[in-house]
């Protein structure tokens, strides 16, 4: 079962190295570096070679910081290697394997610069599609960036949740004109 992650809310500690944040700009912006700390975190504590099975899913804090974090991470990973052993592989890589982010609120201007990530990243298969709704800021009919080929919709809308979630797959298998029949 995938483990979601969903920052904001009611933190028991202050959620940034600063301390409390006074307003939501703050708050918004800042919920990405809780991100890194748990990317980072899963990787080094060994979670992911422990629980080989283990999805886990960041929500609603965006992914435009991942690839420098990757390009950080298996930067330092390569000098330190004897005090995390049980690293058995780049952590970009253990990234690409077990952890997807969700697509809202989208934190890229366009589709050109998603593919770029994706591109240093190198994997088409860490973003599931989200609305954000209700939040105000929801993108409502534009949640996916204009300009993405089919092949990247298809991969957002259907084949990387399906691969992340499991138990969706039943429900997918359904007969084309039952699901017809099914729609609104």
């Amino acid at each position: 079962m995938p483990i979601g992650v969903h920052a904001g809310s009611t933190f028991r500690h202050a959620p940034t190295g600063s301390g409390w944040p006074s307003y939501h700009l703050e708050d918004s912006i800042l919920q990405s570096t809780a991100f890194e700390d748990t990317v980072v975190s899963f990787i080094a504590e060994g979670v992911f070679q422990k629980f080989p099975g283990t999805k886990l899913v960041l929500l609603e804090s965006g992914f435009t910081w991942l690839p420098p974090l990757l390009w950080r991470t298996n930067r330092s990973w390569r000098g330190m290697r004897t005090e995390v052993p049980w690293i058995d592989r780049a952590p970009a890589e253990i990234v690409r394997d077990h952890v997807r982010f969700s697509l809202q609120p989208v934190d890229v201007p366009n589709a050109e610069i998603l593919n770029r990530i994706m591109d240093h990243a190198r994997s088409d298969e860490l973003i599931v599609f989200s609305t954000d709704y209700p939040h105000w800021q929801f993108d409502g009919m534009d949640a996916l960036p204009d300009g993405l080929s089919d092949a990247m919709i298809r991969k957002i809308l259907i084949d990387n949740p399906l691969a992340t979630y499991p138990r969706l797959r039943p429900a997918a298998e359904v007969e084309p004109a039952v699901r017809e029949e099914m729609a609104p």
